[in-house]
């Protein structure tokens, strides 16, 4: 699997969004349905992944594309989203008034420019 934002010493296994939603009820199990209500241009360019090594709770989905790629994580323990590309980073949680709108936001404003 070739990817070019997650961490390569770390497995990753390619996963359907139908399998994501059978396994993940953590927080943030909303966010890809948001990105595919509100930016849906991107939404069949994401591939979404299970880490077999660590942190095997959580999910991933990536980006694809040659301009602007981007990652994210979703983190049931800590209750964070988690942005990034290679010069930008961001956790959006439980503190945020709506982490969905705020990660939309964030993926408008700072990763599609």
């Amino acid at each position: 699997m070739e990817t070019k934002l997650l961490r390569p010493q770390v497995t990753y296994h390619v996963e359907t969004l139908e399998e994501f939603e059978e396994r993940y009820s953590g927080f943030g199990k909303e966010t890809y349905e948001n990105i595919k209500k509100y930016i849906p241009e991107i939404f069949d360019s994401l591939v979404f992944y299970k880490c077999i090594d660590c942190q095997l709770e959580d999910s991933y989905a990536e980006y694809k594309n040659d301009l602007f790629p981007f990652c994210i994580q979703l983190d049931p323990l800590i209750e964070v989203i988690v942005l990034w590309n290679k010069s930008k980073h961001i956790e959006i949680g439980y503190w945020s008034k709506n982490e969905y709108l705020d990660t939309i936001n964030f993926i408008k404003s700072e990763f599609l420019q």
